[in-house]
Order: structure tokens, then sequence, then C-alpha cells
């Protein structure tokens, strides 16, 4: 009968998964083991909503919602941005994208909250930018996460620009201005606002604001899609402008 490892040599072993990273799948990390290796690919489920901007998944992990800031529940249009939020993910399975930034200084995760659509025909829903878009959220620009800066830029714009949710109820602090000058002294370009979409054929199709399934693209440049500024830029790197834009708007 083969002895039993004596402590040593389990502690030893231990060691050992820890300098390699994982075992069984799962990423030895401390603190944060309950996470997974697999954590930014698999769905996840929704279990509570704390606020406008902040929900609860599995293992009562915090997710805050990266790039927007809604009101806070005690606050004006606080309790509509919780029920809307509620209403897009309590319950559901959601995927969530890291950016730059992987946590905030109260621990909380921040991601892009991503909502599979079970049409196959259409695009997958970003919570973030539909609560911007709506008007329960307002852009929130946390250098140095740029992803989806000039989505939610132009959200917030058509918000603004129809008086939804919080635009129209609630007086608005110099908070855009503040976000305007923190913007401007970055190295970014504010104003690029054309998007460039690899559709399921692989062409590679750029929109514009006002073209009908603008608000739905989402861009993920690991896929070689890309922000423009001009639709100039974008044809002369070798993007073509969806049929669907056609009449639609044209860059300065």
């Amino acid at each position: 009968m083969p002895k039993p490892f004596s402590h040593p040599v389990i502690i030893a072993v231990l060691a050992f998964v820890a300098s390699v990273g994982g075992y069984g799948g799962y990423t030895v990390v401390k603190d944060y083991e309950k996470y997974g290796a697999d954590f930014e690919s698999r769905l996840h489920l929704v279990e509570r909503v704390v606020d406008g901007d902040t929900i609860v998944i599995e293992n009562d992990i915090r997710i805050r919602l990266l790039g927007i800031d809604s009101p806070e529940s005690t606050e004006c249009y606080g309790q509509e941005a919780k029920q809307e939020l509620a209403k897009q993910v309590l319950g559901l399975e959601v995927f969530l994208e890291k950016d730059q930034t992987a946590s905030d200084s109260f621990d909380r995760l921040l991601r892009y909250v991503i909502v599979r659509n079970e049409n196959p025909a259409k695009d997958d829903v970003s919570v973030n930018s539909l609560l911007v878009r709506n008007g329960y959220a307002r852009n929130l620009y946390t250098k140095p996460n740029r992803r989806y800066l000039a989505q939610f830029q132009a959200d917030e714009r058509q918000a603004q620009a129809e008086n939804l949710g919080l635009w129209g109820a609630c007086d608005q602090p110099d908070l855009a201005e503040n976000l305007e000058n923190e913007i401007a002294s970055d190295p970014f370009e504010s104003e690029c606002v054309i998007k460039g979409n690899i559709n399921k054929r692989f062409e590679k199709d750029y929109f514009v604001p006002g073209c009908p399934n603008y608000k739905r693209v989402i861009i993920d440049p690991r896929k070689g899609e890309k922000w423009f500024c001009t639709q100039e830029e974008a044809e002369a790197d070798g993007w073509q402008k969806s049929a669907a834009c056609n009449n639609i708007w044209q860059s300065p």
C-alpha cells in the first residue's frame, strides 16, 4: 500500500502549482482564486444590482461598469438608473470585457458589460453604452481606459440633444466641462467617432453617426476593428462605408 504524502511534500506541490500559475484551469493569484483563468471569456450571472452602475455577480463579486457614471441612488434620477440597469441585466448571464484598469480602490472589478443577443442576425448589446445613450448615466473617462470613449461621448451628446433621462430631469453640475478638460489633457482624439467594423463576411465596413445601426456597433480592437476621425481616413485604410449609411452623414 503506497504511503500517504507527507505534509512537506504537499506544501512543495502547492508551491509548484502557484509558481506555474494555476491548476485545473484556475489561475492561482493571491485573493483572486475565485475568479478563475477563464473569467474574461465565460458568462456570468447577474445576481444583484447595487445602483445604476454597479452589479454583483456569482461569488459576491462586484462589478463597476467602466466608462460611465450614474447618479447615486439618493440623487436625482438615481432610482430610475438602478431600475433600468436591473431591467437590462438582473438574472441574466453577461460577458464582462476588461480595458486597461482591472479594478478600483474599492476592490470592484471595472468592466464593460455585454448582453449576448439570442438572435444571431442582431448585434450584442453594450449595457454601458445603452445607459449613456438613454440618459441613465453620463460618460466618465477614467484614464487610461479608452476603448469605448468615443462611443460613450457620442451617446452622451445624443442623449443631451434629445433631453433624455437625467439631462431633462435634473440640474446638471459642471461635470461635463471637467471631463472635457481632463480628456483634452490626454493625448487622445475625442472626436474620432467613425466606427470601423468587421462583419460576419469579414468585410471592413465603417459606420458614421446617424447611421441606423451606428449605436449598436461595438468596436473590438482585438479583431482589428478601429475608430476613425474622417471618412477619408477610413477609406484610405481600406474600409468601405456601410450600405445602411448611404446619404446619412458626411464628414467635414
